[in-house]
């Protein structure tokens, strides 16, 4: 069994979707068998009501119906004028933390301090030992004291800028929860499709998880229909390329080329059991050739 195909893009007028397989489809040599499936439907494989994230008033469209869009583009915009603000003021309160805790001024007075009650004990302690009786004990223990009290003063001027620190990351935390806010009220395309209906229009309010606009995968589709388990096994079937054959207007006929991705565990009335496909895509001037509904025919040659 071999099979050819020639690539052709889809172009539509807003967007150029992936759309390939323009040439004639895969077509089954005369091998000793083949099944063949008719009355099969043709449906979706993707079909997406793209949520709103966030509650608010929907406040730009940025795509219109028809649009080819790619994963990732942006689609729709709520108002995020608040969470804006949020961020802002979550990161002047970061700046301002993250400045408090790179100031060692009051370290540096610390250690100063230190050094300067440090030299006025040892120059006691030295009178003392020259002149016994000069410096009373209390002196001396007033002067330990405050060397003490410099030594504690650094160690609390060294947490206060870990504690400073810590209030930046804190305020960080905030700006990327005010960030994923605005994040959250763009409505982001799903995947790779086109735009079929918008459900709300600019300046109405959109409560969060409310579907916004409806999106349809149109460069490979799914054909499904029916074989007899008393004529054919499911082993047989599953992994085969298939031909798949619509009827157009003005008595055309589309071929396109396929594989048999599914088969139904179930048997069901008839003794029969469901066959899944799915087929590549492709463009008739702008427009997409196999449609979701259409009733198809699918041949399968086999081993």
């Amino acid at each position: 069994m071999t099979a050819s195909a020639v690539a052709l893009v889809l172009t539509i007028a807003c967007g150029a979707p992936p759309y390939r397989t323009d040439a004639p489809a895969l077509v089954p040599s005369h091998s000793d068998r083949q099944a063949q499936l008719t009355h099969c439907l043709v449906s979706l494989i993707e079909d997406v009501q793209v949520p709103a994230l966030e509650a608010g008033a929907l406040v730009n469209l940025a795509v219109s119906e028809g649009q080819f869009v790619q994963r990732g583009a942006l689609l729709a915009k709520i108002d995020d004028r608040q969470p804006l603000v949020d961020k802002r003021a979550a990161e002047l309160e970061r700046d301002a933390a993250l400045a408090k805790a790179s100031d060692d001024i009051e370290v540096r007075y610390s250690e100063a301090a230190l050094a300067v009650a440090n030299a006025d004990l040892e120059r006691a302690l030295s009178i003392e030992r020259k002149n016994p009786g000069v410096v009373t004990p209390q002196e001396v223990s007033k002067l330990r004291l405050a060397k003490k009290r410099d030594e504690l003063q650094i160690d609390r001027s060294k947490l206060e800028m870990r504690v400073a620190k810590l209030n930046a990351d804190v305020h960080q935390a905030a700006v990327d929860t005010a960030a994923d806010g605005v994040a959250r009220r763009e409505i982001i395309a799903p995947v790779d499709g086109v735009v079929v209906t918008f459900y709300h229009e600019r300046g109405e309010w959109l409560n969060a998880g409310e579907p916004v606009l409806q999106m349809v995968r149109m460069d490979r589709l799914r054909v499904e229909g029916f074989l007899s388990s008393s004529d054919y096994d499911a082993e047989e079937i599953l992994g085969r390329p298939v031909l798949v054959e619509v009827s157009l207007a003005h008595g055309r006929l589309a071929r396109f080329s396929g594989k048999v991705v599914y088969i139904s565990p179930l048997v069901q009335a008839g003794n029969k059991f469901r066959v899944r496909a799915e087929v590549e895509n492709r463009s008739d001037a702008g427009q997409a050739t196999l449609r979701p509904g259409m009733t198809a025919t699918m041949t399968i040659p086999l081993k």
